[in-house]
């Protein structure tokens, strides 16, 4: 839940955030950086955190993290310029850095298997519900006052004690490097292609709380409430889909689960480009949200079959690295395209890519459903037993 309410909570605030800056010029901009840039501190400080807890353990970098979260999540409610805010959720993001990498990690160290994949699933489906629940609370808090949606990160604070009382740090060699061979260390070659997909992934899912509140300013004058409850169908939805992951992955590869994905959101992303009201928008969230909602469980267990006990925390400080890179670069990449046409144009032109990328992607993995269980190998090149795994 801590890792959705890091972006998810404020969403629906920006356009008020921006009015409140009025002397500003650059006000709608750096606003949106407000909701990003805790993806960029996340992207350069998360192989810290994954060298950590390989080097030194989970459970205290995680309460830690958790304090931080706290006490730089909140800031926005008593800083008083964009520059400061800001600043404040840099500190946000080196501890969401720190609470995803550890929290993964901990999952691919009590879990292994069938209770890996369901536990992975279940997961992304609390996380995307929680942000259902944030968003709108988020919304009905923006009508309120802006600041008022910062003081839900408090509730990071009761995350501690649980943290504390209910973990058992788990027992790895961690402490001797000479016990550490050269392929138990390294990153397999597959993990790189996944990075990138979930780099892209995210580029694309990010567009949904940083622009569509934008949109739908445009479309129809909206309140922040209805908008946080707009946003939060691509949470339900995309929740519902991740409780239903292990089921879809017993039946189809990594593979075409990320095309499935990027096809659904290109779907979702074109009904949306032609919206001409506030519920012609809905349906288009919903389609969204359905492929969006594979894209984290998917990566997660590739990464986590990929690594083991000696590597784990360094592969997935890497994914969430690329995760928010995607998170942060989401606007920047996009403004061009939207100064050059429309909010509504750039969906529309970012849909056509990507039913185009996905019917390739899917049409080129020839074997659509595994002969078996035993799913197939798709990877070229393999560098451990471990990564073999991987479809």
């Amino acid at each position: 839940m801590m890792t959705v309410m890091a972006g998810a909570t404020i969403a629906p605030s920006l356009p008020e955030m921006t009015k409140a800056f009025p002397d500003n010029p650059s006000a709608e901009t750096l606003v949106k950086l407000v909701l990003t840039i805790p993806g960029l501190a996340i992207a350069l400080t998360s192989p810290f955190s994954g060298w950590f807890i390989d080097r030194f353990g989970r459970i205290k970098l995680l309460a830690s993290m958790l304090g931080l979260y706290a006490l730089a999540g909140s800031s926005g409610l008593y800083l008083n310029t964009l520059g400061e805010i800001i600043v404040g959720r840099i500190f946000l993001g080196i501890a969401v850095g720190g609470i995803m990498t550890t929290a993964i990690a901990l999952i691919g160290d009590y879990f292994d298997g069938e209770e890996r994949k369901s536990f992975l699933g279940t997961q992304a489906g609390i996380m995307a519900l929680s942000g259902t629940v944030f968003i709108s609370f988020g919304g009905y808090l923006a009508d309120l006052g802006w600041r008022y949606p910062f003081a839900i990160y408090l509730l990071a604070a009761l995350a501690i004690p649980m943290v504390l009382l209910f973990l058992n740090e788990p027992e790895l060699d961690i402490s001797n490097d000479e016990n550490r061979s050269n392929t138990d260390l390294k990153i397999p070659k597959t993990a790189w292609t996944i990075y990138v997909i979930s780099f892209f992934g995210m580029v694309v899912f990010y567009l949904m709380p940083v622009q569509v509140p934008f949109l739908m300013k445009e479309i129809s004058d909206v309140g922040n409430t209805a908008t946080g409850l707009a946003i939060s169908v691509v949470m339900l939805v995309g929740g519902l889909m991740s409780f239903l992951f292990p089921r879809i992955k017993s039946r189809l590869t990594h593979y075409q689960i990320y095309g499935i994905t990027f096809l659904l959101m290109g779907i979702g992303y074109l009904m949306i480009s032609n919206a001409s009201s506030y519920a012609m928008t809905i349906p288009g969230l919903f389609v969204s949200g359905l492929g969006a909602g594979l894209l984290m469980p998917n990566s997660n267990l590739c990464l986590v079959t990929l690594a083991n006990s000696k590597n784990r925390g360094k592969i997935l400080g890497f994914l969430t690295t690329f995760l928010f890179m995607g998170q942060f670069a989401s606007p920047l990449l996009f403004q061009p395209v939207i100064n050059a046409t429309s909010i509504s144009g750039g969906f529309l032109y970012l849909s056509i890519a990507l039913i185009i990328i996905s019917i390739i992607v899917l049409f080129r993995n020839k074997r659509f459903v595994p002969k078996s269980q035993n799913e197939p190998v798709i990877v070229q090149e393999r560098s451990s037993t471990n990564e073999a795994e991987i479809d």
